[in-house]
Order: structure tokens, then C-alpha cells, then sequence
């Protein structure tokens, strides 16, 4: 299915100029030392990246923090790509750098899991006929794109980095194939797993009903992660994904396995000095306003409306700390599919709470001033894969607490907030009550102890020294060096 001619120009690439494709195979390269020396890369996003008032998942954040921090390392030039079905390519006046293209879509960008803050549109929804047409156009919209830059450049791509061991990566792996074929014998194709891929294949493995095996069979039989022959290395965001990835593809070396820690764009996500006086009522709905009498401060949710987030425990527990703390505002952060609105917002209204406020999606400067006028973050996920939530709340100097499983555990400390037990019977009302009482009694022991003056700074402190966008992407480097 990935066989095939170049077609015609098409998609995100009907805004670039047409080269001749003699001329384009090729080039002349008179470099000098210091271009000869520079690494050129591209990356393959797997979802849209935060611009022109598009809400971003956090694989699209991540996408686009890497590509700004290459771009700012000496000696690198990086080029993206990534799907929307709103966003356009950058334009010239608007103060952003070309260097990115928009995978033009038609439809909501598919997603692995049931529910994501802007599409509920599933990979398992497709044909075969029509994930074999989106993959290929993928693949000849990047090489078409590829061959644009590498002709504006006079060189060819050293590196091809994949988000999502999935369909990114089987086009990045069939683009490798090609090019060196077609005469870039040194380009080397790695691959970013993100948690929801990852998922989508357990759950298949697993048997569950609503996730048929089929992508998980279809990954193995195209090779992608059969030895490092198309993949030369993979970096996981969680070390207990790491032992997933491994056990979902066992013939890829685990040497090239590497956990790579996440980091966060501190430029954004830092204490702006927002206050819940003069800044909350920006962000609530008008018909809401008037419940802002007497708030004083605020619990804060963001998520998306996925049951495996928790919101219903967080709600429950809003039920427990209104009736004790009338100052005490939540504010829920995030979206999802119509159902699951109704749903979470008719929970608040049985359960009779005053004080919650629905806010929908925000942009990262808003979560920011949000997080940062707010006590405590909770965030309950069920085996958070890894977390990055926490981490721009803390960035954000306000306390976290969470669940104690997944990518969290790896790195909440007492210092900066509080896992508390997990529950294993949360799918059930009587098991999200029961979790919902414990995210009470621990949210009431943050307000009552000021966790936000006495941990509040040590988490931004902690983010500073151990969050580093920089850092993560120096080291995706180094390692990309050495596994090539």
C-alpha cells in the first residue's frame, strides 16, 4: 500500500512553488565548512500544533516546542509538518517562520483513543481503502515538501524524527526507504512515542471490543519497528511505557529504547502573577458570572473529557470541599464530544455544586495565568502515560495533586504535591466516589495547609532544573548522533 509513483503536487504543498524535478535530484552544492557542518531535520507531526486559535493536544504542543528548540541550538535547521483541518501554512507578514507546512485535512485529525479535545474522529472508524489513501498522501506530501527544502538549502536531510509510533512512523520509515534509494545514503528515520499509540495497541492485544485488532498487526507486519534497519532509535515520554513499547514490538533492539524527559516552554509557563480577583472572571461564561461572589480561590482541572481522566472523581470531590471552603472555586479545563459534555456538566448540576465553572479549552498562556492563580492543579488520571500536565502547573509555581500510577509516579514528589491511591474499581460510580472522597480530603489539606506559599516556589524551582525543553532536545541530538 505505501508502493507507488510521485503524484502531482497536492494538499499542503499547493502553496510552494513547483520545481522542475531534474533540477530538484539535482542540485549544486557549493557550501561552505560551516553549512556543511549544520544538521538538517524534519518532523512528521502526528497532531496540530497551537496556532491561529486551533486548541493543541499535548503531542502537538511537544511537536512544536521540539521544532522551536532545534531552530534555536546553533548548527540546527529544522522543518515540520503536521495535519489541521483549520490551520493554514505561515504566510509572509505574519511573523512566523516558513518553516512548516500544513498537512491539509478534509476531516477531523483521526485519533487512537475514543476522545481528544478537538476530533473524535477514530484510526478504527476508517476503511482500509481509506487509511491506505490518507497514509500515502502523507508520505508523498512530506517528500514532495522534503525536496522543496532540500533544494532551497543545497543539501540533503540528515534526520527524519516521527511523532506517534503509528502512522507517522510507517510513512517516516517508508520515506527513509525512498530517499535513500534515491541517492541520501546518511538520512536516518527516528521516532517519538507518545502514550495514546501505545494504548490504541493494548487495547487491541487485550481484545477490547472497541479497539478490534488491526493496527497493532498491521505496524508489526510492516516492519517499522523490526530491528533498526528503518528506525534507528525510538525515545518513549514515560520509563513505563518504555517496557510497553518493547513488549508491543519485541524485535526492535531495547538499546535504541530510550526515555527522554519532557520538557516544558518556561517562557509561557511561569508565575504571571494572576490573581483570582482581578483575572478569573475573564474566562468565565456570562451566565456564570454571577456564582463568582465570594470566590477568593481556585482548585483547577484540565483535560480532556476522556473517562480514563477522571473528571467525575474531580466533581465528587468539589461536592466534599464546597461545603467546607465557600471561597473555593474549580475551574474545568479541557472539551470533548457533545455526550461527554452533557455528561460531566449535567454530573455537576446533580450533584448540586455552586462554585464549578466549565471553562472549555485554553490556549497555553491562558493556562498559564490559570495555573498560576490557583491553589492546587488535580489531575487523576488512570495511568497518565506521562503527564506533562503537572509539570506546566508546577512550572506555574501551584501545587499538583494526582494518581498514583503511570508517568506521574515517576516524578511527584511531597515536595511539589500529592499522589494519592489509586482505585482500581474507578469505572464504577460507587469506585469514583470513593476516589472523589480521597481527591477531597487531600485537596482540603492543601487549602488548609497553604500548599501554594509553602511548595509553590520549590515546584518552579524543581521544574527550572529538571524540565528543560533544551536539554530534552540536546540530548535527542547526542543520541541521534550516536545511533547513526
Amino acid at each position: 500500500m505505501w508502493k507507488g509513483a510521485r503524484p502531482v503536487f497536492a494538499g499542503a504543498l499547493a502553496a510552494c512553488p513547483l520545481l522542475d524535478v531534474q533540477r530538484r535530484r539535482q542540485p549544486s552544492y557549493c557550501l561552505s565548512k560551516a553549512k556543511e557542518k549544520e544538521v538538517l531535520m524534519f518532523q512528521i507531526g502526528t497532531n496540530n500544533w497551537q496556532r491561529q486559535g486551533e486548541f493543541a493536544p499535548g503531542s502537538g504542543i511537544l511537536h512544536a516546542s521540539f521544532h522551536q528548540t532545534f531552530n534555536s541550538m546553533p548548527g540546527v535547521k529544522c522543518y515540520s509538518i503536521y495535519p489541521s483541518k483549520v490551520q493554514t501554512d505561515p504566510a509572509p507578514g505574519d511573523g512566523e517562520e516558513p518553516n512548516f507546512k500544513i498537512f491539509k485535512l478534509t476531516h477531523d485529525i483521526p485519533i487512537c483513543e475514543s476522545v481528544s479535545p478537538n476530533s473524535s474522529f477514530r484510526w478504527h472508524s476508517m476503511s482500509p481503502e481509506e487509511f491506505t489513501k490518507y497514509t500515502k498522501r502523507l508520505e508523498e506530501e512530506v517528500c514532495q515538501y522534503m525536496d522543496a527544502i532540500e533544494e532551497k538549502e543545497g543539501r540533503k536531510f540528515d534526520y527524519i524524527i516521527s511523532h506517534h509510533a503509528f502512522t507517522n512512523a510507517m510513512a517516516g520509515a517508508q520515506i527513509l526507504e525512498r530517499r535513500q534509494k534515491e541517492g541520501n545514503k546518511n538520512l536516518k528515520h527516528f521516532n517519538f512515542v507518545h502514550g495514546t499509540a501505545l494504548k490504541m495497541y493494548l487495547k487491541e492485544k487485550a481484545g477490547d471490543p472497541e479497539y478490534p485488532m488491526r493496527f497493532h498487526k498491521l505496524t508489526l507486519e510492516h516492519g517499522v519497528f523490526t530491528g533498526a534497519s528503518k528506525t534507528s532509535g525510538v525515545w518513549v515520554n514515560s520509563k513505563d511505557y518504555v517496557g510497553k513499547f518493547l513488549d508491543c514490538f519485541p524485535e526492535y533492539p531495547a538499546e535504541r529504547t530510550k526515555y527522554s524527559q519532557i520538557g516544558v516552554n518556561q517562557n509561557t509557563f511561569r508565575p504571571t502573577g494572576s490573581t483570582v480577583a482581578k483575572d478569573l472572571a475573564k474566562y468565565i461564561r456570562e451566565v456564570d458570572k454571577p456564582k463568582l461572589a465570594g470566590v477568593k480561590r481556585t482548585v483547577t482541572f484540565v483535560g480532556k473529557f476522556a473517562d480514563w481522566k477522571r473528571l467525575d472523581a474531580v466533581l465528587y470531590a468539589a461536592a466534599e470541599y464546597e461545603k467546607t471552603h465557600p471561597d473555593v472555586a474549580t475551574v474545568i479545563v479541557g472539551s470533548g464530544p457533545p455526550e461527554a459534555i452533557q455528561t460531566y456538566e449535567g454530573l455537576a448540576l446533580l450533584l448540586g455544586l455552586k462554585r464549578t465553572f466549565f471553562v472549555g479549552p485554553k490556549q497555553q498562556p491562558d493556562l498559564a495565568e490559570l495555573f498560576s492563580m490557583s491553589e492546587v492543579g488535580v489531575f487523576p488520571s488512570w495511568r497518565e502515560p506521562f503527564g506533562m500536565v503537572f509539570v506546566e502547573c508546577m512550572a506555574c509555581g501551584c501545587p499538583t495533586i494526582g494518581a498514583k500510577s503511570g508517568g506521574p509516579v515517576e516524578f511527584v514528589a511531597p515536595e511539589q504535591g500529592v499522589l494519592i491511591e489509586e482505585e482500581d474499581e474507578w469505572r464504577t460510580e460507587a469506585g469514583a466516589k470513593r476516589l472523589g472522597a480521597r481527591l477531597a480530603q487531600t485537596i482540603e489539606q492543601a487549602l488548609v495547609e497553604d500548599w501554594k506559599t509553602k511548595k509553590g516556589p520549590g515546584c518552579v524551582k524543581f521544574v527550572q532544573e529538571n524540565f528543560s525543553t533544551g536539554a530534552q532536545c540536546q540530548g535527542m541530538l547526542d543520541d541521534m548522533k550516536r545511533w547513526s
